[in-house]
């Protein structure tokens, strides 16, 4: 037994297996992460068990009780087995209640089974806060009786039976949490030991073994041994590693791993295209977490068939396969795994869908739910405490904002949080926010009732319903944790948002690019039609000097009119949680890989999206992507004529651009729709806007408007008034003859299209300079590669180095992957790598001259480059006078 000498803030208990274990640890990590350190946690497992490997590395002290577990049988044999482990349980209660006495912990975890009941029935006699875990979809026997004197019990699953639960998704190891598949692959197969270019194919008997799965991997193996793009990896358990043994034969061409156990399961997801595994709960939440395709064939020998039940909750939602292994033999469990294997779409669907329902376990409320029952513990369990855990409960329940609330929200300065603090205060809440700086934004959310604290406090969330922030605001932050203490929700930027569009009929504008714009003309064609709609966007619309707007009605001030036109962002998976009754979808691009994983699961994640809304749905299928979701769904599309092959006798847009003209920094085209199958032309249409990416942008707002009622001639006259959104080719002034525009663009294909719009037929520049500034470590790592062509309309490229946006630097990951990506591709481009801000600043002051276009590029502080540079040149040119002056 350790003897502690230090303060013990939890004592986690449970163990035997790894579904036990694994669990504990990963609680142990959520409190680490949100500040507790590993010598203020302490577990409490089994002598036996798998705890005696799996913890000792961590550092976290570990004290073993002699335990066994209860048999169910009737017989003889099991009555004397229950009796000794009766006397055995009674022992070890006992030591339990001296170590706790020792340890004096403000709370106890339970993650259930039968090595956790001793500290549990010691915890409730000292009158310790206990939390239960509860991952199964049915919770052992254990769980259940725990939960009857818990002070609140964690769920990963609804609807649930236990009292007093919280929906907190299941407790899941930190290296999966942030595990990026797309990232690690490569890396993970060379730790394998495996090829790159082959499928990969694991199996996970768990750490105690299956004698199916290890039946299905050898008659896998030894029927496809001679495939050369096929990798094994199989993860017998200990106890079989010398157990059915596949014969190989000579000269095998497939690759096959045997393992017995290894604790690097990170390293089996990211290597894998498909694991096929027991559904024990730790193992479904680890695939949901990861988003990894899967085959899951539950033990039917486990307590009431409860791993069919774990994984009929992933196949519900369509993030996995289940295969009964009653009514499917050996050879046709193989069959159907290996058909799998060879469905690349049907893998990406998977692992698409099992990554959305992973958000919950990715997001786990668990650490934040121990930490607020920990700060109610006293010396005994009181009714107080008790409240205290069903006010955390009712965080589950959707969020209400039907009358006036108080909301908080952290990091109110940035765009999307500043907009969804100015509709919540003019939806009638009393709204209260919180910042590092000033800004002008801050001073606009003051203007209109906000109020709003510099620097981050713990008492602003007083008396607050709810505390929101942005996804960049870490967990540690000191008002989320007093929030939780005081027992008030956190609510997710996509929960607020989603709760926003239940009050109007919401109108969401999706896809990689062209978002803001395309909200924006939709916004201000209905406002033109006379609509009024409520509106938030990720940017400020030049003709509304705002982003955002709640148009509350006389009959009722948090109801908002009978439209709202919203950004559906794609970037954490906010886009799919929302209640829309119509949406449009610009165009589906790789970005966000760090969620997404893969390209596929972005792509499907905007299928999810399309068809899951019943109103309508406007899709440009000019995108390849977005062609193909309007092939299969019932959808208003467009498109512009400069791609015929989406204008056919087998698909005709409803809505097309033609006779596309730019001159004068505008664009002007005539849109067509199809009726009875012919196009009928409806009127010209002129935007002051640059590019082809603008008309489509347009053409998406009107065919949108016309759907919700707007005439034909109000949409034209909206859109030749429309001025823009701020950072989208926003032009900063011409000194000295060269003009400065900078723009949001920070993704190959939106760099390309805004340089391919800079020159008209009207323009005379004498170069066009493209400076970018790349933006995230993480993106910029998977995808620096694709950016080799998005500079062929620029006569000079600057790059500099990559703007963190919140991410971690990563070894070897800067600007110049930008740079030598371009330079293979076209090996005389003129482009310059200028990695330090100064050095970039002079570089451009030397270098730009009369007659150039000058356009900065990125999401990040590369907006401020126009001014910097017209100020070091206008101190330049008046030291250059000084200097002339003096020479008389």
């Amino acid at each position: 037994m350790t003897n502690p000498n230090h303060t013990v803030f939890a004592v986690i208990t449970g163990g035997g297996t790894s579904g036990h274990v694994v669990p504990a640890l990963a609680i142990a990590e959520l409190l680490i992460d949100a500040g507790h350190a590993s010598q203020q946690l302490h577990i409490i497992g089994t002598i036996n068990g798998i705890e005696t490997a799996l913890v000792p590395p961590t550092q976290i002290p570990l004290t073993l009780l002699d335990v066994c577990g209860f048999s169910r049988d009737i017989s003889f044999s099991s009555l004397k087995r229950n009796i000794r482990a009766i006397r055995a349980l009674r022992r070890a209660t006992k030591q339990a209640e001296q170590l706790l006495r020792a340890l004096k912990p403000q709370v106890l975890v339970s993650v259930g089974g039968y090595g956790s009941v001793a500290a549990t029935r010691a915890a409730s006699k000292l009158g310790i806060p206990v939390v239960t875990v509860s991952y199964d979809r049915r919770p052992g026997l254990a769980t259940k009786l725990q939960a009857r004197r818990a002070v609140a019990t964690a769920v990963a699953y609804l609807p649930t039976k236990l009292r007093r639960a919280t929906h907190t998704g299941a407790p899941v190891r930190r290296v999966l949490r942030t595990l990026d598949i797309a990232s690690s692959r490569n890396s993970a197969r060379q730790r394998l030991g495996l090829p790159d270019s082959c499928r990969v194919l694991a199996v996970i008997g768990g750490s105690l073994g299956s004698e199916t799965l290890n039946a299905m991997t050898r008659q896998i193996v030894e029927t496809h041994g001679d495939r050369d793009d096929l990798c094994v990896v199989h993860l017998t358990g200990q106890r079989y590693i010398n157990t059915d043994v596949p014969q190989l034969g000579v000269n095998p061409k497939l690759i096959y791993r045997r393992i017995a156990y290894i604790g690097d399961m990170a390293s089996i997801y990211a290597a894998s295209d498909l694991v096929v595994a027991r559904a024990g709960a730790s193992t479904i939440a680890e695939i949901a977490t990861v988003g990894q395709a899967s085959v899951f064939i539950p033990w039917k020998q486990a307590t009431e068939n409860h791993q069919m039940l774990n994984a009929q909750w992933l196949a519900e939602q369509g993030g996995t396969v289940v295969l009964d292994e009653d009514v499917c033999t050996v050879s046709m469990l193989a069959d159907k795994v290996v058909a799998l294997l060879d469905d690349r779409n049907k893998l990406a669907s998977l692992a698409m869908s099992a990554r959305i329902a992973g958000t919950v376990h990715r997001e786990s409320k668990l650490g934040a739910l121990i930490i607020g029952i920990a700060s109610t513990a006293s010396a005994s369990i009181t009714s107080a405490s008790i409240t205290s855990a069903e006010k955390i409960v009712n965080r589950s329940s959707e969020l209400d904002l039907s009358s006036s609330r108080r909301i908080h929200v952290v990091g109110v300065g940035g765009t999307g949080m500043s907009a969804v603090a100015t509709v919540l205060a003019e939806m009638g809440h009393q709204v209260s926010g919180s910042d590092v700086r000033e800004s002008e934004v801050i001073e606009r959310l003051r203007q209109i009732g906000i109020a709003i604290n510099i620097g981050h406090q713990r008492d602003v969330v007083s008396g607050c319903y709810a505390v929101t922030g942005s996804p960049a605001i870490a967990a540690s932050n000191i008002e989320y944790h007093e929030a939780l203490k005081q027992n008030i929700r956190i609510s997710t930027r996509a929960e607020i948002l989603a709760s926003i569009c239940r009050r109007a009929q919401s109108i969401g504008v999706a896809g990689t690019h062209g978002k803001t714009t395309t909200a924006s003309m939709l916004t201000t064609i209905l406002i033109e039609a006379g609509k009024d709609p409520s509106y938030l966007i990720g940017g400020d619309v030049t003709d509304f000097g705002r982003g955002a707007s709640w148009k509350s009605r006389s009959t009722g001030g948090s109801t908002g009119g009978s439209l709202f036109v919203v950004e559906a962002d794609e970037s954490d998976g906010t886009h799919v949680q929302l209640p829309l009754a119509g949406a449009i979808l610009t165009n589906i691009d790789v970005d966000h890989l760090d969620y997404f994983i893969t390209p596929e699961a972005i792509v499907e994640s905007f299928n999810v999206f399309v068809n899951k809304i019943n109103g309508p749905r406007v899709l440009c299928v000019d995108d390849p992507a977005c062609f193909e979701i309007a092939r299969n769904s019932s959808v208003i599309s467009y498109a512009t004529s400069s791609n015929d092959a989406k204008n056919t006798a087998d698909f005709l847009a409803d809505f097309t651009a033609s006779e596309i003209s730019f001159r004068d920094g505008c664009a002007h085209f005539i849109v067509y729709h199809k009726q009875e199958g012919e196009q009928v032309k409806l009127g010209d249409v002129s935007i002051a806007l640059r590019g082809m990416h603008n008309v489509r942008n347009a053409l998406g707002a009107l065919a949108m408007a016309m759907q919700l009622g707007v005439s034909f001639a109000d949409a034209v006259r909206a859109l030749a008034n429309f001025g823009g959104v701020a950072r989208r080719f926003d032009l900063h002034g011409t000194h000295d003859g060269v003009t400065y525009v900078d723009d949001y663009a920070h993704l190959p294909n939106e760099i390309a299209a805004v340089l391919a719009g800079a020159r008209d037929e009207s323009d005379s520049w004498t170069r066009v300079v493209a400076v970018f500034q790349p933006n995230r470590f993480n993106r910029m790592s998977m995808i620096s590669h694709l950016y080799a062509n998005a500079f062929n309309n620029a006569d000079l490229v600057v790059v500099t180095d990559i703007f963190a946006s919140g991410t971690t630097p990563i070894a070897g990951v800067t600007g110049e992957l930008v740079v030598q990506a371009v330079r293979q591709a076209h090996p005389y481009s003129n482009v310059v790598y200028r990695a330090q801000r100064d050095d970039l600043v002079e570089f451009l002051s030397d270098e730009l001259e009369a007659g150039d276009l000058c356009i900065s590029m990125g999401c990040g502080d590369i907006a401020i480059l126009p001014s910097e540079l017209i100020a070091r040149r206008k101190v330049r040119r008046l030291v250059n006078n000084e200097e002339f002056r003096d020479d008389f």
